[in-house]
């Protein structure tokens, strides 16, 4: 008869000889399976196109496949809820836009924080570009800050309430001492399409997606809001030239996981994904349009997103940008 103190040492024996799998290196085994990145737009956008080219360097990197799953709605709060809902298993990961953080300043509702999240690494941003239709009438500054102060004022087009393209638009309107009817879009592709069809007047896009839409005879590029003319859109002066200083916005984009994510698995997923931005195909393709890498991991990333956090908290009272502009 097999006791069952028998038993207990038969298979502590085992053990002991290591014919039964330890529970630290079944662990290390991480990742056994692919990992997704959630992406708060449709195909086509700049964190989109970003997480694309990232994935295939992160793959070979990680050894198992990384895929992107668009999750567009609700100016990213859907993706964003999801992933902050999601198994702290680092198998789901989120690419966090500044779009993210400024909707924790205008809706009380949330089902997620910034604590909700695992910060993993900001990989850098890009400037926004004021553009306007030729089509629907708007072919200079002049000519726009004349229509922003008349009438109804100029109708602008935004990927979203609280995008940056949206607040950006907000700021120039009240710096002109103008004013406009918000229409908002799904996303920036949608809103520009509206603005190439005549449908709204202005819209602030990404550098990336203006200098695409810069010979297009509908449009015109009328200035860009980083510190110095954007390497894409050598023409096109920057907003401090023409006289507003303090409309400087950028488009930043991190990657987060839900919180609760291991420490090591957070540190491979970095370094996975800090190799190909800093890979010579990765700048060669994004550098040239506008792209700024800036690095940033850990605690120095969770004290970045607070902080912009209290920015936009700033500049939506401010600005008086409500969710039902």
């Amino acid at each position: 008869m097999i006791s069952r103190r028998n038993v207990l040492l038969g298979a502590s024996t085992v053990a002991s000889l290591g014919l039964l799998p330890s529970i630290s290196h079944s662990q290390s085994k991480w990742p056994a399976r692919p990992i997704a990145i959630n992406i708060g737009n449709a195909p086509g956008g700049d964190d989109d196109t970003l997480s694309r080219w990232l994935a295939e360097t992160m793959t070979g990197g990680l050894g198992q496949p990384v895929v992107v799953e668009n999750r567009p709605g609700g100016s990213m709060t859907l993706a964003a809820t999801a992933v902050a809902s999601s198994r702290p298993d680092g198998y789901t990961i989120f690419c966090l836009v500044t779009p993210v953080v400024v909707q924790t300043a205008l809706r009380s509702n949330l089902q997620y924080t910034l604590d909700s999240f695992a910060p993993i690494v900001k990989i850098g941003s890009y400037p926004l570009a004021l553009i306007v239709s030729a089509k629907a009438g708007i072919t200079s500054l002049d000519n726009l800050m004349a229509t922003a102060r008349s009438g109804q004022g100029v109708t602008f087009a935004s990927g979203g309430v609280g995008t940056v393209g949206h607040i950006t638009s907000t700021m120039f309107l009240k710096a002109v001492g103008g004013k406009g009817v918000h229409v908002s879009y799904k996303n920036n592709p949608e809103g520009i399409q509206a603005l190439i069809g005549g449908f709204t007047q202005m819209i602030c896009a990404s550098a990336r997606e203006a200098a695409i839409l810069k010979d297009d005879p509908n449009l015109r590029v009328l200035a860009v809001t980083s510190p110095v003319r954007a390497s894409n859109l050598p023409d096109v002066p920057t907003m401090a030239e023409l006289g507003f200083p303090n409309i400087n916005s950028r488009v930043w984009y991190s990657f987060v996981a839900p919180a609760g994510v291991k420490p090591e698995i957070v540190n491979k997923l970095a370094d996975a994904i800090i190799a190909g931005v800093k890979s010579t195909k990765f700048q060669e393709r994004f550098t040239p349009l506008s792209f700024q890498t800036e690095i940033l991991t850990g605690d120095d990333l969770k004290q970045f997103l607070h902080s912009e956090a209290d920015r936009y908290r700033t500049i939506v009272a401010e600005n008086n940008i409500r969710l039902e502009n």
